[in-house]
């Protein structure tokens, strides 16, 4: 149990700084080509990775890992387009609880049944939920507290099912397939969004999915809208290192679900917005409110007592 919750873990703190380069980076490029680039980065960390570690091929590790790809890919794109428009201190707690619900449901209906804990962690997640949403006020002469929008809030909830889908269908997979289902979650990812390129307008601005804030969500928290700019090596790099990253909490996360529960080890990786969090707050300075940030503790407290339940 030592292993898969140390190997979990450590997928959840890829996956969260991934998440978190993967974020700003769209808030310069498209969430569209940041998306594809960043999975073109990690399908090479998936290849080399598949050709350094032992698997075997089968039917069933081909189609649970092209399946989740697709899941993965669309809840990527929506991930990265809600924490593009923001707040990431809130909309990456929330996604995670919905991601998580998934797993655990399906692990309880197929047997895996959950002791009297998971039930209080599903409780606490839901007050967590509730107050994380809440809208609050800013004091006078302070920052705007961030706040959750009606299209933030949509994306959130599409990323959070596709994604716990996702990570459904890769344990499917049997044990002895190795990374390789993680290797096809990535290349089938790429091979989905890559096409979509082709088209100018996907390509310049992703309307409903670009990254930067309308007019209105401008004025709803209490700041100026954002025009693209030009986006320089240095964001390219980010983006990249970003796709390392989640290459690697893929492959960490197929190791994890090969030696542990579905539950457990779902629950401990959406432990990821922890460093999300921690990211957007040091470096964004992203600020929220006292209720917020107890919803935000809550999530994680949930998330935690599902993991040793």
């Amino acid at each position: 149990m030592i292993f898969v919750v140390t190997v979990a873990l450590a997928a959840s703190v890829f996956y969260g700084a991934s998440d978190f380069l993967g974020a700003y980076t769209a808030r310069k490029l498209t969430v569209l080509k940041t998306s594809t680039f960043v999975y073109f980065t990690a399908t090479i960390v998936g290849t080399l990775w598949l050709f350094m570690s032992a698997w075997t091929y089968s039917d069933v590790a081909l189609w649970a890992g092209s399946i989740a790809g697709v899941f993965a890919a669309v809840g990527m794109v929506t991930f990265y387009a809600a924490l593009a428009i923001g707040p990431m201190s809130l909309l990456a707690p929330l996604i995670a609880l919905i991601q998580t619900s998934i797993p655990v449901v399906v692990a309880a209906v197929t047997g895996q049944t959950l002791q009297p804990i998971a039930w209080v962690a599903v409780a606490i997640a839901l007050v967590a939920t509730t107050l994380i949403s809440v809208p609050a006020r800013a004091e006078t002469g302070e920052p705007p507290i961030e706040r959750i929008t009606a299209r933030g809030g949509v994306l959130a909830i599409f990323a959070g099912v596709t994604l716990g889908l996702s990570v459904v269908t890769l344990d499917i997979a049997p044990p002895e397939s190795g990374v390789f289902p993680a290797f096809l979650d990535l290349a089938v990812g790429l091979v989905v969004l890559a096409p979509f390129l082709a088209f100018r307008r996907l390509r310049t601005s992703d309307a409903w999915l670009n990254g930067h804030p309308t007019a209105a969500e401008a004025r709803l928290r209490d700041a100026p809208p954002v025009s693209p700019a030009p986006a320089g090596l240095r964001i390219w790099v980010l983006s990249g290192v970003g796709g390392v990253l989640l290459g690697i909490g893929n492959v960490l996360l197929v190791v994890a679900l090969h030696a542990g529960n579905l539950a457990v080890v779902a629950v401990l990786v959406s432990l990821y917005p922890l460093a999300t969090v921690l990211l957007a707050w040091f470096l964004l300075k992203e600020r929220i409110s006292r209720v917020q940030f107890l919803g935000v503790a809550l999530a994680i407290t949930a998330a935690v007592l599902l993991g040793v339940s």
